[in-house]
């Protein structure tokens, strides 16, 4: 059973360390556009319109 609660938490330790990931927005900003692969430069999020991710330039800040 510590076994299972190690896994648990190595996985969540490093869906919270990769960046983008866990965020979950509503909609993508006018900023940023849908796509499935992002630029290097982009920060990829996920929202409810699009079907793979939301781009966003570098360094933006939102809600």
């Amino acid at each position: 059973m510590r076994f299972l609660y190690l896994v648990f938490a190595v996985f969540l330790l490093v869906s919270l360390a990769v960046p983008g990931y866990g965020q979950i927005r509503k909609h993508c900003p006018k900023v940023g556009y849908c796509s499935s692969k992002c630029s290097k430069a982009e920060e990829p999020t996920f929202s409810f319109d699009c079907k793979y991710y939301c781009c966003l330039p570098p360094g933006w800040k939102g809600k």
